[in-house]
């Protein structure tokens, strides 16, 4: 939905907003054991994806931050993993295989061949867990329990999932198995046929429990095109909320403005009419970054009767959405508040009071005129 209501011009401010802000040096993430003590590394020239092929110890010693050195499996191939094995392909990443649940959705003969969660320890040494938040522990301990015993490559297995409210613990099966683990969440909503260019220019929590899997997290991000921020795992829970009363309850409240303009129009095509006024609203809203900044209507002018006339048309025809109209309205007079004067924000916190009490308290205010 931001997709079709952002133009060019946004997309490029709300891309460099998040450059200045620093997004990859933000938070830490707590540990899933105790520190140990990293050596330093130094970066050598990036390649032409802007990450370091190799880096080295102070005693010079390969590191292995190399995302190039992993083959890659994602396992689960829903409308996010199938987004995700798109950027990798696109990246020039390898991918060994696709990871499915059903033995009757194998195919050794595809590109890359689709096999069973247990086939994919052997496979694979990174693997991209886009299960559902309730299968990730289940399916990171089936492929714990099926890893080699001895590992290709020289280096250390990689896994991570994407979940935006999970915990980093739901690895903890692989973690105990000396895996790396990492999760890597696209601030983004994922719809239509996955492709590469979804992901681009995309906000990418990372989390993990050192320094150096977060190093790890922020360069696989980048080669997919993503800008990484880090995000402590106690904090995923607000993060999410965050995103969820962003996003999907969004589209719910507009749910309601068409049903409200379908039934004040007779026609359906209310998302229509609404179009232009969604579209230059969340354009002010994501070029000012103030949301007090990009505020109008009768609540920001401090129009009473027309607020007044709303909850009374409201609190007749659906109750239930009387009361969502006066909880966003308080908020909505919170950020207004430095622009009205005293008197308006003292009647329209009386008129926004909870239930339909509050109008009664307004008119019985100003000797019940209208």
């Amino acid at each position: 939905m931001f997709d079709r209501a952002r133009d060019a011009t946004v997309s490029a401010r709300t891309i460099d907003r998040a450059r200045e802000r620093g997004y990859s040096r933000q938070g830490s993430a707590p540990s899933l054991a105790p520190e140990t003590e990293t050596p330093p590394v130094f970066a050598q020239a990036c390649d032409r994806h802007g990450t370091a092929p190799q880096r080295r110890t102070a005693a010079g010693e390969l590191e292995g931050l190399d995302i190039a050195a992993y083959r890659f499996c994602v396992i689960g191939p829903g409308r996010l993993g199938s987004t995700l094995l798109a950027g990798l392909l696109e990246a020039g990443l390898t991918v060994a295989a696709v990871g499915v649940h059903a033995d009757d959705d194998t195919d050794l003969g595809m590109i890359p061949k689709k096999v069973r969660v247990a086939d994919a320890a052997l496979e694979a040494d990174a693997w991209w867990l886009t299960v559902p938040d309730d299968e990730i522990y289940t399916v990171a301990a089936r492929l714990a329990a099926s890893l080699p015993a001895t590992r290709r490559g020289g280096h250390t297995p990689l896994a991570v999932h994407s979940s935006g409210l999970g915990s980093i613990h739901l690895l903890k099966p692989l973690f105990e198995q000396g895996v790396r683990v990492l999760c890597l969440h696209p601030l983004q909503t994922f719809t239509g046929e996955p492709r590469a260019a979804l992901l681009r220019d995309v906000p990418c929590a990372v989390t993990a429990h050192e320094e150096r899997d977060l190093q790890l997290g922020e360069e696989l991000a980048r080669r997919l095109g993503m800008l990484p921020f880090r995000l402590a795992d106690d904090k995923k829970t607000l993060y999410h909320l965050s995103a969820v009363v962003g996003c999907n309850l969004l589209v719910a409240l507009e749910s309601e403005a068409k049903r409200l303009m379908d039934e004040a129009t007779g026609d359906d095509e209310g998302l229509d009419h609404l179009a232009p006024l969604l579209n230059t609203t969340l354009k002010n809203l994501l070029s000012s970054g103030d949301p007090a900044h990009a505020l109008t209507g009768p609540v920001a002018r401090g129009d009473v009767g027309t607020v007044r006339a709303h909850l009374r048309l409201l609190d007749r025809e659906s109750p239930r959405l009387a009361r969502t109209y006066r909880a966003l309205s308080r908020e909505a007079l919170t950020l207004a508040a430095p622009r009205l004067d005293d008197e308006q924000v003292r009647t329209l916190k009386d008129l926004l009071g909870e239930g339909a009490g509050g109008e009664a308290a307004a008119d019985a205010g100003r000797g019940g005129a209208g």
